[in-house]
């Protein structure tokens, strides 16, 4: 220690000066780092759990999009495969339940349905085609949503065919006949006649 004093004493006043102040100067720094340390830690958790937060915010409107998606095409095929999927009935009850299902679509349309007639009878392939004359009266445009909405309410195993389409009513109304095939799936046995 006396020769650290000794070499201290030969130094000048401004040298001595000059390293005190450096001294002083990195003793302030650390003290600065190891005050700021801890609070600059925590920002950087902060906004690294804020980036978190909204990736996962942004995955969640993600997946609830994605999850009333499905819902919507899971309603619509559940509503196409209740029209398509249903099993083969006796000629009675299928007229009985078309007759219901084109007479309460045409109602949301807002037009009457006229008549409705059991027709012609055939095998296709693996299905029963069968036949019916449709009648229906109203305004034109919702005439054409009620033809559209066939799909909906029968299934994709309903086809039109022989459309007519003729003013009644003196122009104020248009009557409609037409003939509407559906096609069941045949029973193992060949399906009833």
């Amino acid at each position: 220690m006396p020769r650290v004093l000794a070499a201290l004493s030969k130094l000048s006043p401004g040298t001595l000066l000059a390293m005190g102040l450096l001294l002083l100067g990195a003793t302030l720094f650390e003290a600065w780092v190891l005050v700021l340390r801890q609070p600059l830690g925590a920002y950087r958790e902060a906004a690294a759990a804020r980036e978190a937060l909204s990736a996962i915010e942004r995955m969640t409107v993600a997946q609830d999009e994605e999850l009333r998606r499905a819902s919507a095409r899971a309603r619509q095929l559940a509503d196409r495969l209740g029209a398509e999927l249903q099993a083969p009935t006796p000629e009675e009850q299928l007229t009985v339940s078309l007759m219901r299902q084109l007479d309460q679509a045409a109602g949301r349309a807002g037009i009457a349905l006229t008549s409705l007639k059991p027709a012609a009878r055939r095998q296709v392939l693996s299905f029963e085609e069968v036949s019916f004359e449709v009648g229906a009266q109203g305004k034109y445009l919702p005439l054409c949503r009620w033809l559209l909405s066939f799909e909906q309410s029968l299934g994709k195993f309903a086809t039109v065919s022989d459309l007519t389409m003729r003013s009644v009513d003196e122009g104020r109304q248009v009557g409609l006949s037409l003939r509407l095939a559906l096609y069941r799936p045949r029973l193992a046995g060949g399906g009833e006649k």
